[in-house]
């Protein structure tokens, strides 16, 4: 599902505003985490994954903190550029299915409407006849 979110416009607009808004609000820049506890400078976060620990200062932790604040907000911006522009673009008429945005002229670069000043002449359409026919009301004279 999270797949289907990356190739659809839609969902790549919707994402990418999401992570903005996570590197934005979700990574308060005065608070340095290791987890979910808050670090003050001395102390070492231990992060342990598949098996292997890697140990980070308060300064890299802090560096990291950054990077991955700055990281949502790039990608989250990208990506909602780029949704955006699709979804412009296929309401414009440029993607599947859309109408074209501009008519082609036709070939030998005559208008398809004749110039201005000459009569233009209307065509006659022979007279349609009623559906379903009508058939003419029988008389019922009237009752006493």
């Amino acid at each position: 599902m999270i797949g289907r979110l990356f190739t659809n416009r839609y969902g790549a607009t919707v994402l990418g505003v999401l992570l903005v808004a996570i590197g934005i609000f979700g990574f308060d820049s005065s608070e340095v985490k290791c987890g979910s506890q808050t670090m003050r400078p001395g102390d070492h976060c231990v992060e342990t994954r598949k098996g292997s620990s890697t140990t980070r200062t308060y300064e890299e932790q802090k560096s990291q903190d950054h990077l991955y604040r700055y990281g949502c907000i790039i990608v989250g911006t990208l990506m909602f550029g780029i949704g955006t522009a699709l979804i412009i673009k296929r309401h414009a008429g440029g993607g599947k299915g859309g109408a074209p945005a501009v008519a082609a002229a036709p070939a030998g670069g005559q208008p398809p409407f004749p110039p201005q000043g000459q009569p233009q002449q209307q065509p006659q359409y022979p007279q349609q006849q009623a559906y379903p026919p009508q058939q003419p009301r029988p008389q019922v004279p009237p009752q006493q």
